[in-house]
């Protein structure tokens, strides 16, 4: 699977659980959502990585090489890929503009929700998985160039 349609497939998980009255399966809305957040972001610096570098803006571990042309050239290596703060350093320095104000929020609900419990309520939790929705339409349409409506289905 591909890390976009994965990517793609977290979010539509999670609204399919944003839409239910079961407040039980909010949590899981948040968690689907967060997690499809960040794969776009993985995904654009993927699409930004040099060809011959084994994804190197996603890799955590980053090794200088040389080239066949004998210059050095950075590769990822492994199969661990970049935190929450690697993943904001990056694109801040690609000057890809996020706000990252409301992507603050649902990661602080999603923590809460994983390591702790949720002591906001239902909809608390809904308003701020609603506000992702913004941040994710935007990113599709300005950094992805594509058309959030067609790419997510008429559901989303």
């Amino acid at each position: 699977m591909s890390l976009f349609k994965n990517a793609i497939e977290s979010i539509q998980i999670g609204v399919e659980d944003y839409n239910t009255e079961d407040n039980r399966r909010h949590g899981s809305a948040t968690r689907n959502i967060y997690a499809g957040i960040l794969l776009l972001y993985k995904e654009k610096l993927r699409q930004l990585s040099p060809s011959d570098s084994n994804e190197v803006l996603i890799k955590k571990d980053i090794i200088p090489v040389f080239n066949k042309d004998k210059n050095v050239v950075f590769i990822g290596r492994g199969k661990n890929t970049v935190d929450v703060h690697d993943i904001k350093k990056r694109l801040n320095k690609l000057e890809i503009e996020i706000d990252w104000n409301s992507f603050s929020n649902i990661q602080s609900l999603r923590n809460n929700i994983e390591h702790y419990y949720v002591e906001e309520s239902s909809d608390a939790v809904l308003e701020i998985v609603g506000k992702s929705f913004i941040l994710i339409r935007d990113f599709i349409h300005h950094y992805l160039d594509k058309d959030p409506h067609e790419i997510l289905g008429e559901e989303c």
